[in-house]
């Protein structure tokens, strides 16, 4: 074997070392970090990056039930910016239409003013647009008082919004038809 094959040969063999070397180096650790993070998903995110640098794309995907552009995308997010790129970026989106002292200022409103009756979401799309100048649709309007703590209810039409009388009558004309638990 000539000189320059043998010189070749031994930079070879010294750069798989080296690779084995950083190999294990990554995989202590990843090892030492998967001890530290809780998360179940960031975990096996954390063990598919790990495989992927011991055995070929294909075979992690196959493993985790996953596509190997899936592999791939989370070994190059962990070699760009360590642990950090494991987690799942904030998808901005459009930005809301009341400021955040707006929505404050409605949401205490809502809360606190006809707690007895409660609210309809007419009523609360009607005072969003009178106190802030914006008009919702009726569904995003349901949205919102659901992020702020409230239940959409839907009561009987005739005995939501009515008198006490009306609905002690109710009971009466009812109470021979139906149990009625107190």
């Amino acid at each position: 074997m000539p000189l320059i094959y043998r010189q070749i040969y031994i930079l070879v063999l010294l750069s798989f070392i080296k690779r084995g070397e950083i190999m294990a180096n990554i995989t202590s650790a990843i090892n030492a970090t998967l001890q530290r993070i809780k998360d179940p998903i960031i975990q096996n995110r954390l063990m598919m990056v790990r495989d992927a640098f011991h055995q070929p794309l294909r075979d992690v995907a196959a493993s985790y039930g996953c596509a190997h552009g899936k592999v791939d995308y989370w070994k190059k997010r962990y070699e760009q910016l360590g642990v950090r790129g494991l987690y799942t970026k904030k998808q901005q989106g459009r930005p809301k239409k009341i400021t955040l002292e707006q929505e404050k200022k409605l949401r205490r409103v809502v809360r606190r003013h006809n707690i007895k009756q409660g609210w309809q979401t007419k009523q609360v799309r009607q005072l969003i647009h009178d106190e802030a100048g914006v008009k919702y649709s009726f569904r995003h309007t349901i949205r919102i008082t659901q992020s702020w703590g409230l239940g959409k209810i839907k009561p009987r039409p005739r005995y939501a919004f009515s008198k006490q009388e009306d609905r002690a009558d109710f009971i009466k004309k009812t109470k021979n038809f139906w149990h009625v638990n107190r």
